[in-house]
């Protein structure tokens, strides 16, 4: 199986493996017996990524322990469906999306306009997609579903690290109605008591700043460079080239300094839940 999300991701993973062992494609392949552009198909995912090609390439390489084993698995599993292959119809966006977070060790949620939907329950989830104009009804249903369980990575026996900075004006918007607000930044805070995840809010009086430029996901690897999700409309684009991380990287950086420390961003968000009841 050539040139899915799995595939690119495991060809990435190699290619880091590759450069931290200090080598070229063309001195990889001097001891594959294989020609430099071979090594680029495979590194691209575009041809030869087998298991049997995947464990030459790591014995050409020298990798051993624990970094060996992990990309045999994803070698062996290539070919294996995934939960978002299932049912048809899943945007190809989602599933890179999905297959992203799956690996990250780490994922930064930077949110201007709505809660991240990692964070979402169900029923905001719904009133959002029904805004977005989504049809027909089980169409909805099925992306909650995905959702829900795209959210599985935040409670799994080994979890991912999960930071999410919201600014203010997303807790104040009621989605579906005061009541299942209110349920929502509950929710929220119930899942910030878990030691993976941390969330912060930037206060209106802290005026202009760098998250206005608009939200953004970063996603951070094992042994692979880092990567930025951007959402629009129905759609989603990834960015990988280190020069376009970078001010991504910053901003999070800035926005830490700029957001409420983690129990006060909590009361903050507690006290919007509790004016949500009184209005819904």
């Amino acid at each position: 199986m050539q040139d899915t999300p799995r595939a690119r991701a495991l060809a990435k993973e190699l290619r880091a493996v590759r450069n931290a062992a200090g080598a070229t494609m063309r001195q990889a392949g001097d001891v594959l017996g294989w020609s430099e552009a071979k090594v680029s198909r495979f590194e691209t995912a575009r041809r030869g990524l087998t298991l049997e090609n995947v464990r030459l390439f790591l014995d050409a390489l020298s990798v051993a322990g624990k970094t060996r084993d992990r990309l045999l698995k994803m070698a062996r599993e290539l070919d294996q469906p995934v939960w978002w292959e299932f049912g048809g119809g899943v945007p190809v966006q989602l599933t890179e999306l999905a297959d992203a977070e799956s690996r990250a060790v780490h994922i930064t949620s930077v949110a201007d306009v709505r809660i991240p939907g990692l964070l979402q329950t169900r029923d905001h989830s719904r009133a959002l997609l029904s805004a977005f104009g989504v049809e027909p009804s089980d169409r909805i249903e099925q992306l909650i579903a995905i959702r829900q369980v795209r959210q599985g990575i935040l409670t799994k026996p080994d979890p991912v690290e999960y930071e999410a900075i919201l600014d203010e004006a997303v807790l104040g918007r009621a989605v579906g109605s005061g009541r299942l607000m209110a349920e929502q930044l509950h929710q929220i805070v119930k899942m910030a008591a878990r030691d993976n995840i941390a969330i912060q809010v930037i206060p209106f009086s802290a005026g202009e700043h760098t998250g206005l430029d608009g939200g953004f996901h970063l996603l951070e690897f094992l042994s692979s460079s880092p990567v930025v999700h951007l959402e629009q409309r129905r759609s989603g684009a990834f960015l990988d080239d280190p020069d376009d991380v970078a001010p991504f990287v910053q901003a999070r950086s800035t926005l830490r300094q700029t957001a409420l420390e983690p129990d006060d961003s909590l009361e903050l968000i507690s006290t919007y839940a509790k004016r949500h009841e009184r209005e819904g």
